[in-house]
Order: structure tokens, then C-alpha cells, then sequence
């Protein structure tokens, strides 16, 4: 050791642990690693192992939670730790079951912060109420009868977000104006409280006005999709026009994408647009927020941009290109086990630490271009956060070969069943048996997959499950091409053998898995369903449904 470090070991225990706190916890590890004494300090120090712990588990601290300020530093390791080994406790075979409502059949369903949120555009209703819920946690139950649900008169409802953390329900609307063409379509986004009425104490105001949206010449065919989506402060909605002249013969897909900071502006200038030409039946696009500053664009292309200033439009950081050509995207990315620092979240907020966004995990279900093969990209999120990436400065694009392949897993999608994202963790159904081409995906059994992504999931196993770090390669059907992926990832598969109705949907938040459970005393009885998108569904029974609700 040289003079200098001789002089930093000769301070009490208690500065060198308090010194080396404001070290990454890789620099933490890295002093333990070169020097006795140093590694002494850490083993003697629980602040120390704490900081490495969430740092290990790509996690962020919550302070000023009421659990941060009773609990020691000694337990909040404890159960840290204790959650790093939650997938150790992958059992599928405990579970408690929860009546669905009516009220969610024919209607697009959503899980968020435990809570099960419906919005039923035929009837304009809505309605919210948590899972089994925790005593903890914060808890909101309403029901919006058909009519009540936007404030604004003359308006139909085309979409909805809630978000129990801020307690804030957005709500997309179409203003009714017989003066106007039905290509000049007026939208606005109503702002409310899911626990009352009035405006969010938070809000700038009631209403976020749009800009102009796109729209196609008269004579024209369209078919017209949107989104509405938000994040903390954030809320963004897409409009896209699928025009062709008529039949299946398409031309192109012209879409508007628009950000708002609703709790400092009802107003905004951070608008994105484009064409797609010739598109592919089904969604050709999907968007997701990676954080506070950045907004990820899912296309043929994943384009990286930044919304720091939205006063201005996005700025283009890096486009990272596909391996192959994709289509029918759909974009998963919960943001449930994230903190808002909204005050009612830090009120209602009962737990220490939470998901750092540049640690995550995004997983995309795509369908590549001329063919019938569907593939999940698992991809890590530090990808985009990754400065080299941003020398790119969208001038040009950066080759799948150039970040994918370490960055990325890249299965085989069955149609028929979902994939659930929380956090580091992938759930996915696949075959029991390699299925057969005569056979129908319909009648073949499933089994779980979990896979942990976290660095300290694969250094840490302890005799369950298995350690993939060896590269997986995917050939493609139709072309004979290879996909190659190798992030590494712990798997572990159920013994419990599940029906194709039974993963039609699935859900994860930090330790429950969501999975609906069929009539099995009349299987032929399945008939109504709810849905997280428009093209998935969760088959229910016809009065009642019901979800399996797992612990993990």
C-alpha cells in the first residue's frame, strides 16, 4: 500500500466505512478486494453491505419512508437480501383465488400498484379496486357508472390511464362538434383523482390540451389506434391512421405521439410524428418511458429520445436497429415498483428501495416481417443509458451486432400466451412439449418460466434453478436466419402444468404473480373476456371471472 492509503487505514473503523459510503458500490468492492483491513471494515459494517446489496440488485433507496425511518440498517438488509432470494420461493402451487366483476368483462384491464383498473369504451364506465391488498398499502375502490366517467360535456372516452401511486386518472377524449369533418376530430385528456372528485392538487390544470393530429385526405379508408400512457410527471398520447384505399391493401400509417408535464403545463410543444409506408397488419408501433428523461420509440427501429426539455420536441439521441424486420410490437415495461416522488406516494409508499430505470428490464413481443415466427426480445435497459451510445447523437444507427447480442435475449413467442415483466424478472409460458405442426396451441400444456436478470440473481444461486450464460441461438422459419443472444439470466420452470386459457394473460408486480383461472367445472362456459390490449385476451367465466393470485 502506498503512504497515502497507509494514512486512510489508519482511521477509526467507523470514518473508513463512513468514507468509503460515498464510493459506487463496484469501488466498494473493489477496496475490499485488494486490502485486508478494507475488507474487514465492510464485513463489520452493515451501511457498507446495504449500499452494495441495492447497488448488486440494481435497485434505488426511498428515503423519508416511514419504514426507512424505524427500521435499522441491519434489518433493511435482512430484507433486502431476503427479496434478492424471492425467486427461490417460485411456488405456483399456493395460491389464493379473487372474483373478477362483471364490470371488467369486454373491457380493457390493467394491473397496477396491486390494483386491477377496467375502462369499458362500449359503455363508457370504468372501475378500480386492489388484490388482495396488503394492510400497507394504500387502497382505492371506485366505480364509474356509464356517463360519469369525463367531466367535460359533449366528450366520448377513447382511453384511460390510472395510476394509483399519484391517485390520478387521465382519460382521452373525443370532443362531439357536429361543425367539424370527421377527419378534424378535436382530442383533449381530462385529469382527475381516482379516490374522488375535483381537480389533482398536482395538476397545472383540468385539461391537457393537443396540437393539431394527423389526418388522411377525403375518400380514404382508416383504421385508427391510440395510447395513453404516463409515467411521474409525464403523460403521452398516440393517435395513429392506418389509411389505404379499402379491402387489405395498405398504404401507410401516419402517427402523432405528444408529452406533457401535467403538473407544470396544460399545454405542450414536445410532439413527435412520422409515416410508416406499407405497414404490417397489427401494431406496427408502440412507445415507453425509461425514466424521468427518456422516451424509447418501438418501431422496425428502437429510436432513444430525449424529453428533458419539453418545450421543444424530442431530441434524437441513438436509433438502435433490429436484427430482422418486426412488426405487430407490443412494448412491456411496468412502472408500478418505481417511485413518482409524488407526496402521496412517499405517504402512502411502505416500502425502502425501488427499480433504478437504468437497470431494467424491457421485453418486446414482436412478429417478424413476412413470416409467422413471434419472438420476446428480453433486453437490458442499460443499454440506453450506456454514454458510448450517445455518440451516436442520431446520425446514425448502431447495428444489432454492435448491442444486442450481450445486451439481449431474444425466445420463441407463443401467440396465445403472455409475457410478465417486474422489475429484472421475465415470466413467460412456454410449450410443455415441443408442439408439432398438425397440433393446435390451443389444446397444448404450459409451463412457467421465471427468469431473473439481475447480476446478483446469477452470481448468488444457491443449488435452484439454472444459470444460463451460455449464448442461445433462433432460427428463424421462414429465411433459415440465426438470432444469437447471450444476457446472462437464472431460470427456473414449474412442475405445475397450466392450459393455453390459464397464460392468455399474466401479470407480475415485486412478489405476486397474476393468472386467470378458468371454470373448471364448465370449460365450455369460458366466453366473455377482459383485456390488457386490444388484441389480448384473458378468458373469464361468463358471470364471474376470477384470477389466481400466486405469492413469490
Amino acid at each position: 500500500m502506498k503512504p497515502k492509503s497507509r494514512g486512510f487505514l489508519s482511521l477509526a473503523e467507523e470514518l473508513q466505512s463512513y468514507i468509503l459510503s460515498f464510493l459506487p458500490y463496484q469501488d466498494i468492492l473493489r477496496c475490499t478486494s485488494v486490502c485486508k483491513a478494507l475488507r474487514q471494515t465492510y464485513i463489520s459494517s452493515s451501511e457498507l453491505q446495504y449500499i452494495t446489496e441495492l447497488g448488486g440488485q440494481q435497485l434505488l433507496p426511498v428515503p423519508d419512508t416511514e419504514l426507512d425511518n424505524h427500521t435499522s440498517i441491519s434489518k433493511r438488509l435482512q430484507l433486502l437480501r431476503d427479496k434478492a432470494h424471492a425467486w427461490f420461493k417460485f411456488d405456483i402451487h399456493s395460491f389464493e383465488t379473487v372474483s373478477i366483476p362483471e364490470q371488467f368483462h369486454d373491457a380493457k384491464t390493467s394491473l397496477a400498484d396491486g390494483h386491477l383498473c377496467s375502462f369499458n369504451e362500449d359503455e363508457q364506465s370504468a372501475k378500480i379496486f386492489p388484490i388482495l391488498p396488503k394492510p400497507s398499502q394504500h387502497k382505492i375502490e371506485r366505480d364509474w357508472s356509464p356517463g360519469s366517467l369525463c367531466s367535460i360535456p359533449n366528450t366520448e372516452s377513447i382511453e384511460v390511464f390510472m395510476d394509483p401511486a399519484q391517485n390520478l386518472i387521465a382519460i382521452a377524449c373525443i370532443i362531439a362538434d357536429e361543425t367539424l369533418r370527421t377527419d378534424d376530430k378535436r382530442f383533449c385528456i381530462d385529469l382527475g383523482v381516482l379516490d374522488g372528485d375535483g381537480i389533482h392538487p398536482e395538476a397545472a390544470g383540468k385539461t391537457l390540451f393537443l396540437s393539431r393530429l394527423p389526418k388522411c385526405e377525403d375518400g380514404l379508408y382508416t383504421i385508427e389506434n391510440w395510447k395513453l400512457e404516463g409515467f411521474g410527471k409525464h403523460i403521452a398520447f398516440r393517435r395513429s391512421l392506418l389509411v389505404h384505399e379499402g379491402g387489405y391493401k395498405f398504404g401507410e400509417e401516419i402517427w402523432f405521439l405528444q408529452i406533457w408535464d401535467w403538473k407544470n403545463s396544460t399545454t405542450s410543444n414536445c410532439v413527435l410524428s412520422d409515416t410508416i409506408i406499407n405497414p404490417e397488419v397489427g401494431e406496427s408501433l408502440d412507445f415507453c418511458f425509461l425514466g424521468n428523461d427518456r422516451l424509447l420509440i418501438v418501431s422496425k427501429e428502437l429510436k432513444l429520445y430525449s424529453i428533458e426539455d419539453l418545450s421543444q420536441a424530442p431530441q434524437l439521441l441513438a436509433c438502435f436497429l433490429m436484427p430482422v424486420s418486426v412488426t405487430g410490437i407490443q412494448c412491456l415495461l411496468p412502472m408500478d415498483d418505481i417511485a413518482h416522488s409524488s407526496p402521496l406516494q412517499m405517504q402512502a409508499q411502505r416500502t425502502m428501495w425501488t427499480s433504478d430505470p437504468k437497470n431494467r428490464i424491457l421485453s418486446l413481443i414482436t412478429r417478424i416481417h413476412d413470416a409467422w415466427d413471434s419472438f420476446t426480445f428480453v433486453i437490458s435497459t442499460r443499454i440506453f443509458f450506456d454514454p458510448q451510445a450517445g455518440v451516436f447523437e442520431g446520425k446514425a444507427a448502431i447495428p444489432w451486432q454492435s448491442w444486442g447480442p450481450l445486451n439481449a435475449r431474444v425466445f420463441v413467442h407463443h401467440w396465445r400466451s403472455r409475457v410478465g415483466v417486474s422489475g429484472n424478472r421475465v415470466l413467460q409460458a412456454f410449450t410443455a412439449t415441443d408442439p408439432t405442426a398438425e397440433e393446435d396451441l390451443d389444446d397444448m400444456d404450459y409451463r412457467l418460466y421465471m427468469m431473473d436478470f439481475s447480476p446478483l440473481a446469477v452470481e448468488r444461486r444457491q443449488g435452484l434453478g439454472r444459470v444460463v450464460t451460455e449464448p442461445s441461438v433462433i432460427e428463424i422459419t421462414e429465411s433459415g436466419e440465426t438470432l444469437t443472444s447471450s444476457l446472462p439470466y437464472v431460470e427456473i420452470v414449474s412442475d405445475r402444468i397450466f392450459s393455453a386459457e390459464q397464460v392468455t394473460d399474466i401479470w407480475v408486480d415485486k412478489d405476486r404473480i397474476y393468472l386467470p383461472k378458468p371454470n373448471i367445472e364448465d370449460p365450455d362456459s369460458v366466453g366473455s373476456a377482459f383485456s390488457t390490449k386490444s388484441d389480448i385476451l384473458i378468458f373469464v367465466q361468463d358471470s364471474i371471472g376470477q384470477l389466481e393470485v400466486i405469492e413469490i
